[in-house]
């Protein structure tokens, strides 16, 4: 639409309010009720004003949240770059912001920056990017930002790029209309002058902030929808396009695009692996707890691959899609954990969702297990690949803590009234207090089939590891996502050869063909 005819739809839309409002104040006029009642519109536009600048002059426009609980380390810190390319949107001009050729550059200047972050040590961060993880960036990105204007702007299929252009001289044009009806107005009473000074200096800061706010609005979304798939090319979690990746990202709890509906009735999730790693000191009791979420003294087990100790056993829960592994790692004594038990400890983290650390209540010396925590740290480190999985220490045989004959379960250790809660809650602090950011959780538990003892693993563990189960199975399904890539990318290529030298045979015959 040309900007003459635009001219003159303005015109036709503001001649009705021009005409009322002249004849509304020539009638006001003749009442004798003008002046009383022309007093209140630059009272109240400035009193607006003053609000304006007082509660600040940014107008929010919601925007829907994503997901980002699957995250690494090494991901969330290359957020904190998308965030401070926000934070520079005063740094530029809405003529930028409706520009194309700004979106390309700053698309470019974010990608290798976040490249950089993942690579710091390579001469040409975008080098190890495959064309596929690259194209299936560009079409997630521009797939989100389609779905965001068809939901959220009203008419948006309807608008041109010229149209978009002519978006940063809307308020020019509004203030042209505007003032040439002032003239008039103040033509016909020059009293109007009060009226139009009170509306330059409270209603224009509104209208050029709105339009600010929506050209923000716009670079804030694209950036951030821009920086996400980013962090996910440079991950490795597009290498096998997107469809793939939109399939798993589909099957992540709560896991939600910027612009997805809500179901009016969501389907179960998708049965989910998640697994376990339980590890402690000898004599912790791992096998009794283990025994006691699985409700049977002997479990089928077998030997996770890799290892000679680690013993994997299964577990269903009921009204719960997720099928459940728990890994039994060899215990370590006093001593610490020998080069053997720490490697076998590490490749069952290494395929784990979630760490249960059993301890011994009775027993304060806590150094062995705080170097095998260290240890993991330390290694984990160094797999920036791998979310580091959450970890709850379950203080095991409370039973055996003072008052040592009283055993009357349930215990209120979270608000302590009786000895034994007490003891239990400071048991519960010692352990906060040496693990510190180690560990997620404290949970007191009792595992003693033998002699029928059996509190806390089902109270409180379980709610526990339910609680931590979404952010499990998010690690769960993107472990799931890295490996299927490791395994199929060579028979891909073979698939890919085979495809190209059929249509290869085909172009030939075609050529051959009179």
């Amino acid at each position: 639409m040309s900007r003459w005819r635009l001219i003159v739809l303005a015109f036709l839309w503001l001649l009705p309010v021009a005409a009322f409002t002249s004849f509304g104040a020539w009638t006001l006029w003749e009442s004798g009720r003008y002046l009383w009642l022309w007093w209140t519109l630059p009272v109240c536009w400035g009193v607006a004003s003053l609000l304006w600048r007082r509660w600040g002059r940014a107008v929010e426009i919601p925007v829907p949240d994503l997901d980002r609980t699957h995250w690494t380390p090494r991901d969330a810190a290359a957020w904190e770059i998308v965030e401070a390319e926000q934070k520079r949107i005063d740094e530029f001009t809405s003529q930028d912001l409706i520009d194309p050729r700004f979106y390309t550059q700053i698309t470019e200047d974010l990608a290798l920056k976040i490249a950089k972050h993942y690579h710091p040590n390579a001469k040409d961060p975008l080098g190890p990017l495959s064309v596929v993880e690259i194209l299936a960036a560009v079409h997630l990105i521009s797939e989100d930002m389609e779905d965001w204007f068809l939901k959220f702007v009203p008419a948006s299929h309807l608008v041109t790029v010229s149209q978009w252009k002519m978006l940063s001289k809307a308020p020019g044009w509004w203030d042209t209309a505007m003032n040439a009806g002032w003239i008039v107005s103040i033509a016909l009473n020059p009293i109007n002058i009060g009226r139009y000074l009170a509306s330059k200096f409270a209603m224009a800061p509104l209208t050029q902030q709105l339009q600010e706010n929506l050209l923000g609005t716009f670079y804030t979304l694209y950036l951030r929808q821009a920086g996400h798939y980013l962090i996910e090319l440079n991950s490795g979690r597009l290498k096998g396009g997107s469809r793939q990746y939109r399939s798993v990202m589909e099957r992540l709890p709560g896991e939600r695009g910027p612009v997805a509906e809500p179901a009016n009735a969501p389907s179960p999730p998708e049965a989910v692996t998640i697994t376990i790693a339980v590890i402690g000191q000898v004599k912790a009791g791992k096998s009794s707890l283990i025994n006691c979420l699985l409700k049977e003294e002997q479990a089928t087990v077998d030997v996770l691959p890799s290892t000679q100790h680690v013993r994997r056993h299964k577990l269903k829960w009921p009204d719960r899609s997720e099928m459940l592994v728990l890994l039994d790692t060899p215990g370590y004594s006093d001593a610490g954990a020998s080069d053997e038990q720490k490697q076998e400890t590490r490749e069952a983290i290494r395929q784990s969702d979630l760490v249960l650390l059993v301890l011994d209540v009775r027993s304060p010396a806590r150094d062995a297990d705080l170097a095998v925590l260290n240890d993991l740290q330390q290694w984990l480190a160094k797999q920036p690949r791998l979310k580091p999985p959450p970890t709850i220490a379950v203080l095991n045989k409370i039973d055996g803590l003072s008052p040592v004959l009283e055993w009357s379960p349930p215990y209120d250790w979270h608000a302590p009234t009786r000895p034994k809660e007490k003891t239990i809650a400071d048991a519960a602090e010692y352990a906060r207090e040496v693990f510190g950011a180690r560990i997620e959780d404290v949970v007191p538990t009792c595992a003693d089939l033998d002699h029928g003892r059996m509190y806390g693993v089902v109270e409180e563990l379980v709610p526990a590891m339910a609680e931590r189960l979404p952010s499990a199975r998010a690690a769960s399904l993107l472990r799931s996502l890295h490996a299927a890539h490791d395994r199929g990318h060579i028979r891909q290529v073979v698939g890919q050869v085979v495809a190209a030298g059929k249509k290869l045979k085909d172009v030939v015959q075609q050529m051959r063909q009179p």
